[in-house]
């Protein structure tokens, strides 16, 4: 059982926009020869050892993989955190052979005291990404915005079956999920636009009842997300 790469990712998961976000760490070895003869691997740092029994398996074109992508801060650490430190990976195999890999974690401390409305102003290097999900949180797309995706419902209507989505932003080895958004959830900007409507109804009743004139229709602008460069997509 020869490791011969890992690919690991602290995810910071934002459950809302007031709440500091969650950590997981995801950690998947790629192996020089058959990787489903990988039987368990161990990840440890400091005093903590993670294990793992039953790693979950995928392919992509001729590099195979093993790993989890759930791995939890130990108990015992400081604010349920990982270090930012070192990590030894040890893996097994079902004749009992071993072999380690390693990998380091590193990410701008500023994220972990950060509600989700702060993470972009935060990093000054990235790359954007939407993931969206059906109602059982199958992935169903990962990948920069399609040009057309200006709103909520364009998205939604763009890919089958999907329930909710949320904007990832990745910054050297740390992904960012913002809060879900979901389908029967109206547009921030239809909220946006429908209150200004009603305000500017409210002023037109209470002038023309007041003052008997007329007013202004007022126009708002679409706002457009802007795509980032297009790689192939994750996870």
């Amino acid at each position: 059982m020869d490791a011969t790469a890992v690919q690991a990712h602290l995810i910071l998961d934002w459950e809302d926009e007031q709440s500091l976000p969650v950590e997981r760490l995801s950690v998947f070895v790629e192996t020089a020869s058959n990787v489903r003869r990988l039987e368990s691997f161990s990840v440890k740092t400091g005093d903590y050892t993670w294990n793992v029994e039953s790693p979950i398996f995928f392919q992509s074109g001729d590099r195979q993989w093993a790993g989890w992508p759930h791995l939890e801060p130990a108990p015992n650490l400081e604010k349920a955190r990982f270090p930012m430190d070192n990590y030894q990976v040890e893996c097994v195999d079902a004749a009992g052979k071993k072999d380690t890999a390693s990998f380091s974690i590193a990410t701008n401390a500023a994220l972990l005291d950060a509600n989700a409305g702060q993470v972009e102003g935060m990093i000054f290097s990235s790359q954007k990404r939407v993931a969206v999900y059906s109602s059982s949180n199958e992935l169903l797309y990962f990948d920069i915005r399609k040009n057309n995706w200006i709103s909520d419902e364009a998205i939604f209507s763009g890919v089958k079956d999907s329930s909710y989505y949320r904007d990832v932003i990745m910054t050297g080895n740390t992904l960012c999920f913002l809060p879900k958004k979901f389908k029967d959830a109206p547009d921030k900007e239809a909220k946006e636009m429908e209150g200004e409507d009603l305000q500017n109804e409210g002023s037109q009743t209470e002038n023309m009842e007041s003052e008997n004139i007329e007013t202004e229709d007022m126009q708002n602008e679409s706002i457009q997300n802007e795509n980032g460069e297009q790689v192939d997509g994750l996870e």
